[in-house]
């Protein structure tokens, strides 16, 4: 271990709804399905017939998603969304944990995402009119039910022998999964990566936070200690706390994360941005190294970490203490 440059978590990320904008916190609580409050909601289109299959609304294709911004209060129970261009301002407030009493006769969906479906419970009118007013479109926002949680689609990406992710704890294993999240519980990136990608803009973008286009969950500061892009081998890392010197979380990469073009959302306007600063293609020159997707560019790595009740903050220190050749 003493060998291994220590690194250092520098910031969190984690997206109420799925495909809005995230909110940046100092600390958060891992669980079996990711980051705590993580995806627990997404916005769909209701079906158009009798069934209850609902198609879930992605930034990659409705780019005006940009334009709305959660926050939660500090009690951690309000979830606010602001519409950032309504005049006059506009914005809607749900509970972020809704009582299950509240939502006893609301009506249910099945959201399938990436081939594994979620029950979604319908939030009503009011939540529902907002978006589909500024979307101009029928949506509905519905909150993660059922058991919570839907299987991670690994068929696509991962080994058959590990097709059943699980973490080995002290208290045994651990299994995870996901809730509206696309296709892991987590998203780790670099700093080295990320000042890669602000080199290939034009000279008077470059300060420009492109780190909110990736959507991480877990932003990790490399000090220069490593290359751009030396997260695509790492396989296991290691987190220590300096709030709980009792505290180790073990995070395990699983996949280099093969990008779409959400990377192409201009999260100002709510449309694509410019053809010189659409990361997607300036990705793309160079950095299709995932083998199982070989036309799509890789940033970042999809991973999954535990024990589940820890508690990640900025300023954990980080090693890496195992390291892979995948693809």
């Amino acid at each position: 271990m003493a060998a291994t440059p220590s690194l250092t978590i520098t910031q969190l990320f984690i997206y109420p709804v799925k495909s809005l904008a995230p909110v940046q916190v100092s600390s958060v609580e891992l669980t079996n399905e990711g980051l705590r409050f993580d995806r627990s909601f997404v916005l769909v289109n209701p079906p158009k017939d009798d069934s209850r299959r609902a198609k879930f609304l992605t930034i990659k294709k409705v780019y005006k998603l940009a334009l709305f911004k959660p926050t939660i209060d500090d009690s951690w129970t309000k979830l606010t969304i602001h519409h950032t261009k309504a005049t006059p301002a506009s914005s809607i407030t749900v509970p972020l944990t809704p009582s299950p009493l509240s939502l006893l006769t609301s009506k249910t969906f099945e959201v399938s995402i990436f081939g594994t479906t979620a029950i979604g419970i319908d939030l009503g009118e009011e939540v529902a009119a907002f978006f589909s007013k500024h979307l101009g479109q029928d949506v509905r926002m519905l909150s993660i039910g059922g058991t919570g949680r839907r299987e991670i689609p690994g068929a696509a990406y991962i080994p058959n022998q590990r097709s059943a992710l699980s973490l080995a704890t002290q208290e045994g294993l651990q299994p995870q999964r996901i809730r509206f999240a696309d296709a892991a519980p987590l998203l780790i990136t670099s700093t080295a990566s990320e000042q890669d990608v602000r080199s290939r803009l034009p000279a008077q973008y470059q300060s420009e936070d492109v780190i909110i286009r990736f959507r991480p969950n877990i932003h990790i500061d490399v000090k220069g200690h490593l290359p751009p892009y030396d997260e695509d081998n790492w396989s296991s890392l290691l987190v220590r706390s300096h709030s709980d010197e009792a505290q180790e979380v073990t995070i395990k990469c699983i996949f280099r994360t093969v990008r779409c073009l959400s990377l192409n959302a201009d999260p100002d306007t709510g449309e694509m941005i410019h053809r010189d600063r659409q990361l997607y293609g300036l990705l793309a020159t160079d950095r299709r190294v995932n083998d199982k997707f070989p036309h799509k560019p890789v940033f970042g790595q999809y991973a999954f970490a535990g024990p589940s009740g820890a508690i990640l903050r900025t300023g954990d220190t980080v090693y890496v203490t195992e390291r892979s050749q995948q693809t």
